[in-house]
C-alpha cells in the first residue's frame, strides 16, 4: 500500500509539474534563475515521497556555520552514499538546496526524466560507453565550475546491505576537475524504507541525514588528490556509525 500511494504521488506530481510549471520555466529568460527554480520545485517532491512513508528526516550538522559561509557560486560537489532509491528524494527534499544529479542512461527512457534532467543541468551518464561517459564528466564539470552544485553517488549504485561499499575514483574526477569544495553527506535509514533486495516499502522510520565538514580539493596537491576519495569516506563513515 505504502509503495502504491508513493508512486501514485510521483505521478500526479510530475505531471502537475509538467501541466503547470513546465511552461512557466521555459518563460524565464536568465538561466541561473531558471535553472534553480526548477530544482527548487522538486523540494515539494522529496519532502512529498518521505511523507508518505510516515518517516521522519532529521538533518545534522558538523560544523553549521561553515556550511552556511559557502557561496554557491563557487564550484560545489555533494558526495554521499547510495542506501535507496529514497536518497534522491531525502536530499531534494531536506538538503539546504536541491543539487543537480548524475543518473544512469537508463533513466533516459522515462519520459518525466528526459523532460526535466536537462532543465535541471542534470546529466545522464552512459556506463556502457566509456567516450560518452567523458563528454557527460566534462559537461558536469562545466555545470559546477559555472555555479550548478552536483550530486555524485561514488559507489556507482545502491548498497546490498546497507553499509557503505567502495568509493570509486572516477566518481571524484568531477569534483577535482572542476576544483570544487565537496560536501560529504551521509544517509542512514532510507535502506529502511526500501532496500536494493525489493521494491516493498516500510512506513515509520526515522532517517538521518549528516552533512558533513567541508573537503576543499583547491587544498590538496597531485598526490592528495589521489586519495582524497579515502578522504571524504571517511567522514561518511564516521558519521554513519555515530
Amino acid at each position: 500500500m505504502t509503495l502504491l500511494k508513493v508512486t501514485l504521488f510521483g505521478f500526479l506530481y510530475f505531471l502537475k509539474l509538467n501541466i503547470f510549471k513546465l511552461p512557466k520555466v521555459r518563460k524565464i529568460d536568465v538561466e541561473k534563475d531558471r535553472i534553480f527554480y526548477a530544482r527548487d520545485l522538486f523540494r515539494g517532491f522529496g519532502k512529498g515521497i518521505l511523507e508518505r512513508t510516515n518517516s521522519k528526516v532529521e538533518v545534522i550538522y558538523e560544523d553549521e556555520e561553515e556550511f552556511k559561509n559557502l557561496s554557491m557560486d563557487e564550484p560545489i560537489v555533494l558526495i554521499s552514499n547510495h542506501q535507496s532509491n529514497i536518497d534522491i528524494p531525502t536530499i531534494q527534499g531536506y538538503f539546504p538546496f536541491v543539487p543537480g544529479f548524475m543518473a544512469k542512461k537508463e533513466m533516459e527512457t522515462w519520459i518525466f526524466f528526459k523532460t526535466w534532467f536537462p532543465i535541471t543541468n542534470s546529466i545522464f551518464i552512459d556506463r556502457k560507453n566509456p567516450r560518452e561517459g567523458i563528454k557527460a564528466i566534462r559537461k558536469s564539470v562545466k555545470f559546477i565550475k559555472d555555479g550548478y552544485p552536483m550530486l555524485v553517488f561514488p559507489e556507482g549504485t545502491r548498497s546490498e546491505t546497507g553499509e557503505i561499499g567502495e568509493f570509486k575514483n572516477g566518481g571524484f574526477k568531477v569534483a577535482i576537475d572542476s576544483k570544487a569544495k565537496i560536501i560529504p553527506i551521509t544517509l542512514k535509514g532510507t535502506y529502511d524504507i526500501q532496500s536494493k533486495k525489493s521494491i516493498r516499502m516500510f512506513k515509520n522510520k526515522n532517517v538521518k541525514m549528516y552533512i558533513g565538514k567541508i573537503v576543499d580539493t583547491k587544498n590538496y596537491d597531485r598526490e592528495g588528490l589521489k586519495n582524497i576519495h579515502n578522504v571524504v569516506k571517511e567522514i561518511i563513515v564516521n558519521n554513519y556509525n555515530k
